[in-house]
């Protein structure tokens, strides 16, 4: 047997190393792919994925293991004829060609987003603000106060399936674009993964947009009140809002803009936040001022988060984190905690 030529593994590595390194300036994202370009590719791209029921991320999922596991077979067979040295130099050149061919599809249909303008710079201008301790705390305070009287009752609170949810929001997330006067986009069908769910579990993920088809995936368990903001988090990543806090405010201002359901699901957001973001003695005098019914949605939260398993979660995080930073996101998964300053840079009035 012959040696192997694999063309152009070279080449698409180096482009998409290329791709990555270039100091994309971040108005010329914004600008011609962020509100041009990445609009028209997801309301095509997220129009199709929307009429397959299922999540199509399953199957490029199982694809890409039975490829892999077919090419190791190969490289098996062949080192028999062509050595194991030149076998797996093959099956190197392979796996970057197609690495590389997957990273360049990923740049140009969502990734180049992450270059974008931050959110925060769009609302305050150049001007960066460092939030207070009586910043955090009135925010606390706010969402205490309005989850009080948005929360469903226990019983007879009306259908709160995903598919409600997508129904009562849509509104409100095209009014929130527009307020931050963003281009509409096309809504993601919400869809769960059979292949994804037990790892979601596991490792306390709550939901994803697949990046090479723009679909979004939710964790079927999440509790009724989780629901709204997860959802709308994940179509603000459709949207274009790569940053983690980016989609949370964005997300939290689109529920804040629909009916009581959504708004209560934003307030609870706002209230888990900002208790990872002040002292414990603050937090007890937040919590003293919760409903009974917030605290037991709390304690059901809490309950439900004992299904992770640290070392999937922690493994998970660490993976994501490195995903982010190689993505230009500095702070990595600590970007989440950026969306209380993005938050109270919110123009008056909103919410």
């Amino acid at each position: 047997m012959s040696r192997v030529r694999v063309r152009g593994w070279w080449l698409f590595s180096l482009l998409v190393l290329a791709v990555m390194a270039m100091p994309w300036p971040s108005w010329l994202i914004e600008a011609v792919y962020s509100r041009r370009i990445y609009p028209l590719v997801q309301r095509a791209m997220t129009g199709a994925s929307n009429r397959v029921g299922w999540a199509i991320i399953d199957v490029l999922i199982t694809a890409a293991a039975l490829s892999v596991l077919w090419r190791l077979w190969r490289t098996f067979t062949q080192a028999r004829e062509i050595g194991i040295v030149w076998g797996v130099w093959e099956l190197t050149r392979r796996l970057l060609r197609t690495s590389a061919l997957l990273g360049l599809v990923f740049l140009a249909v969502w990734g180049l987003n992450y270059r974008r303008v931050p959110l925060e710079t769009t609302l305050r201008g150049a001007t960066s603000a460092t939030l207070s301790a009586a910043d955090i705390r009135a925010l606390a305070d706010a969402a205490a106060a309005g989850s009080r009287v948005t929360r469903p009752p226990d019983e007879g609170g009306g259908d709160r399936s995903y598919a409600s949810v997508a129904a009562r929001l849509t509104g409100p997330f095209q009014q929130a674009l527009q307020h931050l006067g963003m281009p509409a986009v096309a809504i993601g069908r919400p869809k769960s993964s059979v292949v994804l769910t037990p790892f979601f579990t596991a490792a306390g993920v709550t939901g994803m947009v697949n990046p090479l088809v723009l679909e979004s995936i939710v964790h079927p368990d999440l509790l009724p009140f989780e629901r709204p903001m997860v959802l709308a988090h994940e179509w603000a990543h459709l949207a274009g809002f790569a940053d983690e806090a980016d989609a949370s405010a964005l997300g939290w201002l689109a529920c804040t803009l629909g009916d009581l359901d959504l708004v209560y699901s934003a307030h609870v957001f706002v209230v888990i936040e900002t208790a990872g973001a002040m002292p414990r003695s603050g937090w007890r005098d937040v919590r003293a001022q919760l409903d009974p019914g917030v605290i037991r949605d709390l304690d059901a939260l809490t309950a439900r988060l004992t299904k992770q398993q640290p070392l999937v979660r922690d493994t998970a995080f660490k993976v994501y984190d490195g995903y982010l930073r190689s993505n230009r996101v500095a702070d990595g998964v600590q970007s989440y905690s950026r969306v209380l300053r993005v938050l109270a840079a919110m123009p008056r009035g909103t919410g």
